[in-house]
């Protein structure tokens, strides 16, 4: 008979499930801990940084007057963003500086302190890339600088100026013709205006600007650039004179465009008052929000004010704000800082058809007239006053007209020019081809004189050019006046007469009489075909001058090459 057992015997677990459980669940903790670990270590170290264990620094920006608002704006909004570069919080600190002020400062010839009007810049926004291609020191630019605001420069002026130049399409390439004709405005229907006053300063980005539209649309250039062949060519160096001399005589002009453009508004003489035209943007203008002055843009390529933002490579720059300009400068270019800067009245690309400026080398030399300070003049106008300047010419004779400009152009230098009037023709003093009819002086003393010589000048007989070029240009050496820069202009409709001296001679006396010590210019003006074009253009090119051959003597050119000699 079978036992049965009083205890039932409990079934056993297999031990291997549990181990492999929590083998898992230690993994997961494992994992979790470690992503709570990573983070906290990423936040430590953001929170570290946020902490600027190095300090603060601040980036110093350089911004011209018309975009330093808008820099201002968004620096303001990338401040808030609390930046950090290099363990650094970094504030962005923005100046207004014009750009010819820094341009000064970048090019001190020991550029180990900064000397400038503000704070020593690590980026500096100018009103255009032109201001570049001024700098002494290329160097001091850090990469390849990019635009952060566009705006085209148009010319401001006077509804009445605006709508005479529109009905007459004038162009780029035509105000040098209207700058240096005292008659050109009554002729768009400006009667009382005289010549155009277009206000070109030498320390307004805009004047370059302008300038270099000027010479790409005598050039034929287009849209640019213009080479430097181009801007070496006569035509453009003439242009580019006579729009900065025309701009001299107006005397002191506003220390910005800006201040030009205010002092434009505020003229209650709109015809007579000191400038008619001012090249501002046309941000600048629309700011302005004058009811009565209004922007024209003169046909073919425009220059545009591009404000491109430039990292600083000098000594005061250290590698933390060299990084901190770089990256507020893509900042500044960044889509989300485009509300700012429309809102300001730029754009955010650049307008068609605008003039692509010339290489660094190009543009020094071609603008160099414009940016130039002026220098005073002493000059020694001697006139052919023979008999075939007694010919018909546009309705006067060859020499009314050439007197009536000469003392137009008199009328409008400034006193501190020295001028003086030789006339010759065969006979004219006894035995001597030549007269003196006022000793060349300042303005401030024989404007009078001239303007009573200018009005009775009498035709002689025959050319007696080369003995008078020679003996005019004598004095003006033994009487160089220091300080200026002296010339000897001479006016003529025809070749010399006197068969006594060969033109060989004639350019050897010259060469003899010159002193590198006291240089004396001669810059000829060639009234109609001259058979004697290839001694005269000799005798300009040897002692440094020009020669201008006109077509006639009462038309724009003529008064324009005036104003190129004589300003």
């Amino acid at each position: 008979m079978g036992q049965h057992r009083d205890e039932e015997r409990l079934r056993g677990v297999s031990r291997g499930p549990v181990i492999a459980a929590v083998s898992v669940l230690v993994v997961i903790l494992a994992i979790v801990g470690w992503f709570q670990l990573r983070d906290r270590i990423s936040d430590q170290g953001v929170a570290a940084a946020q902490t600027c264990v190095e300090g603060e620094v601040v980036l110093d920006i350089a911004a011209d007057p018309d975009v330093a608002a808008t820099v201002r704006a968004v620096a303001d909004r990338y401040n808030a963003t609390a930046p950090v570069v290099r363990d650094h919080c970094v504030r962005v600190a923005v100046a207004e500086a014009p750009s010819d002020a820094v341009v000064t400062g970048l090019s001190q010839p020991d550029l180990s302190e900064w000397t400038g009007p503000v704070s020593a810049p690590a980026l500096w926004v100018p009103q255009s890339s032109m201001a570049i291609t001024r700098l002494a020191h290329p160097e001091v630019v850090s990469g390849v600088p990019k635009s952060v605001a566009y705006s085209p420069v148009v010319l401001a002026v006077p509804d009445a100026l605006r709508d005479g130049l529109t009905r007459a399409r004038i162009g780029w390439q035509d105000l040098p013709r209207l700058q240096g004709d005292p008659k050109s405005l009554p002729e768009l229907g400006l009667p009382g205006w005289g010549g155009l006053k277009l206000a070109l300063a030498p320390a307004w980005e805009s004047s370059a600007l302008t300038g270099d539209s000027v010479a790409a649309a005598v050039a034929g250039a287009g849209t640019g650039p213009v080479t430097a062949d181009q801007a070496q060519s006569p035509a453009v160096t003439s242009a580019l004179a006579t729009l900065a001399r025309g701009s001299r005589v107006l005397g002191d002009l506003p220390p910005t465009a800006a201040d030009g453009l205010t002092a434009l508004a505020a003229q209650t003489d709109l015809a007579g008052g000191q400038f008619h035209a001012v090249p501002v943007t046309q941000q600048q203008l629309d700011a302005l929000g004058a009811t009565d002055i209004s922007g024209y843009a003169p046909a073919g390529a425009a220059p545009v004010a591009d404000h491109p933002a430039v990292v600083v490579a000098a000594p005061w720059v250290d590698e933390t704000r060299s990084r901190a300009a770089a990256q507020f400068a893509e900042y500044l270019r960044a889509p989300e800082q485009y509300d700012i800067v429309t809102g300001a009245g730029f754009t955010t690309t650049a307008p068609g058809g605008t003039l692509v400026p010339s290489d660094p080398a190009t543009a020094a030399a071609m603008l160099a007239p414009i940016t130039a300070t002026a220098a005073t003049r002493s000059t020694t106008v001697l006139l052919d006053v023979s008999a075939s300047m007694t010919q018909t010419d546009g309705g006067a004779t060859k020499l009314a007209n050439v007197t009536g400009s000469l003392a137009e152009q008199i009328d409008a230098a400034p006193d501190e020019s020295e001028v003086g009037l030789w006339l010759y023709s065969r006979g004219l003093d006894g035995n001597r081809p030549y007269r003196v009819a006022v000793a060349t002086g300042p303005l401030s003393e024989n404007r009078d004189d001239l303007e009573r010589a200018l009005g009775s000048v009498r035709a002689g007989t025959a050319t007696s050019t080369y003995t008078s070029v020679i003996t005019a240009y004598d004095t003006a050496v033994s009487e160089y006046s220091d300080g200026r820069t002296n010339s000897v202009l001479l006016v003529t409709d025809g070749p010399n007469d006197d068969t006594s001296i060969t033109s060989a001679q004639f350019l050897r006396a010259v060469s003899e009489a010159s002193d590198p010590g006291r240089p004396v210019q001669i810059d000829v003006i060639a009234v109609g075909e001259n058979s004697d074009a290839a001694t005269l253009q000799k005798l300009a090119d040897q002692t440094g001058g020009t020669m201008r051959t006109v077509p006639d003597s009462s038309g724009p050119d003529f008064a324009q090459a005036l104003q190129s000699t004589l300003g």
